[in-house]
């Protein structure tokens, strides 16, 4: 599910990425993001939070957030108009694999103990940060340009439709056009989101293992098993309603009718499809490599994990961070010590989720990372709430009496992050060992 969260990040990024003739991954999406992450916790390139934007953006982000809230939404959604996306003619020709390429170049050359496939999400990241290894998602997003009203299903579907064939047979890979007309309100009225997710291991992922990983190394299949009705429009090309958050399917459908009859499937975003584990699993096997499966129901369940990993690692005691969706930084918890629990966006789901895995450690200090949002859905929880659940223990990492319509967000969170990696940082980053991670499990 793509959020209004992501919209100032789609607009600078498409606009820093306005004459690139490669087509890449949409960097505001999740497993793009999760990609980055782990590729600079491990010496890779990147500049954490501030990735999807230019350097050159941020006086006049922080000369925007002073302006009337109409006035920056105003802007803001000029700029999407003109940059979001990328016009159907410009993916003529390319292959299912070519955009997976930006990952792979992201990661230093290793070798590795171990990779990461599989679930793309903020807690998998800081999972495969801890271990010191690259994280290869399942899925990439691309984005089609359009100006449609939010609500005109039959437009969207009819652009993320003509991407989706235009892509060819679908052998090996799924498109599933991603619509949420509540979340993504601004957004989806500027481009039509479609997804790209690999039902077989893509062999350039083959090729990349067989490279960077050691021998008799450990394949960690990350099977996310979260689910959402789908409903097939062609063969290998699926379109969904909304998204995770705390709005249920039978809202979407009941506002959105859907064209068919749905079936329930893995989930766009943080689904892992079925025959990417599958392949997986083969290919580990037959090439000699050992296999730790971790299935969850729900991206939560892994942000759990990632945050035992990180107590078991040593973590330092008291203290935590809350990040949200894609405002994270996994090279800052590996060089402060400080645990991440991970929350998948900023809704009522994410809230409850947070307080009672906080209920369980009561930890003195809690840093508290949110991701911005131009155009708030009904689902978000206001920044009073957090302030009232957690009290004097919170430490808030983004300015809240700007929050959530924050375009200066990302820069305002790095700065600070930035002062608390100078007080807190470790003489050797934290880490966790494969068989340690296997003995955490089941």
């Amino acid at each position: 599910m793509l959020m209004p969260r992501r919209l100032l990040g789609a607009l600078l990024l498409a606009t820093a990425l306005l004459g690139r003739g490669e087509v890449v991954p949409l960097s505001f999406d999740s497993a793009s993001r999760a990609v980055g992450e782990v590729a600079r916790a491990l010496g890779g390139p990147g500049r954490g939070l501030l990735d999807p934007y230019p350097a050159l953006a941020a006086p006049f982000l922080f000369l925007l957030r002073h302006l009337p809230p109409e006035w920056r939404t105003g802007i803001i959604r000029w700029g999407m108009s003109i940059s979001l996306g990328s016009p159907l003619g410009s993916f003529q020709g390319i292959a299912p694999e070519d955009p997976l390429r930006d990952y792979l170049r992201r990661y230093p050359p290793g070798p590795y103990p171990a990779v990461v496939l599989g679930d793309p999400s903020g807690g998998t990241a800081h999972l495969a940060a801890l271990l010191g290894v690259p994280l290869l998602p399942p899925c990439y997003l691309l984005g089609v340009r359009h100006r449609i009203s939010p609500d005109d299903t039959r437009s969207y579907v009819r652009q993320g439709l003509a991407l989706g064939e235009m892509l060819g047979p679908r052998e090996g890979f799924e498109v599933v056009i991603h619509y949420d007309p509540i979340h993504d309100r601004d957004l989806v009225a500027r481009a039509a989101l479609v997804r790209v997710r690999f039902t077989s291991l893509p062999r350039i992922y083959r090729e990349f293992i067989r490279e960077h990983l050691r021998p008799g190394g450990t394949i960690v299949l990350a099977e996310d098993r979260y689910s959402w009705p789908q409903v097939e429009l062609l063969p290998g090309i699926w379109l969904q309603v909304g998204g995770l958050g705390a709005i249920p399917p039978e809202e979407y459908t009941r506002r959105y009718p859907l064209p068919g009859e749905p079936r329930i499937r893995r989930e766009s975003e943080w689904g892992t499809p079925e025959g990417f584990s599958q392949a997986v699993e083969e290919f580990a096997v037959e090439s000699g490599y050992r296999l730790i499966r971790i299935a969850e129901n729900h991206p939560e369940g892994f942000s759990r994990l990632a945050f035992r990993a990180y107590r078991a690692a040593g973590a330092r005691l008291g203290l935590v961070i809350l990040d949200c969706f894609t405002s994270m930084d996994a090279r800052f918890c590996r060089r402060t010590g400080i645990a991440p629990l991970h929350l998948v966006f900023n809704t009522a789901d994410s809230f409850s989720f947070a307080l009672e895995e906080l209920q369980r450690i009561h930890p003195r200090k809690i840093y508290l990372l949110l991701h911005p949002s131009f155009s708030p859905p009904p689902d978000l929880v206001p920044f009073a709430r957090w302030r009232e659940a957690l009290g004097g223990n919170l430490e808030p990492l983004v300015d809240e009496d700007l929050w959530p319509q924050d375009p200066y967000a990302p820069f305002y969170a790095a700065a600070r992050l930035a002062e608390l990696e100078a007080r807190y940082a470790l003489e050797t980053d934290l880490s966790l060992g494969v068989e340690a991670l296997r003995s955490l499990l089941p």
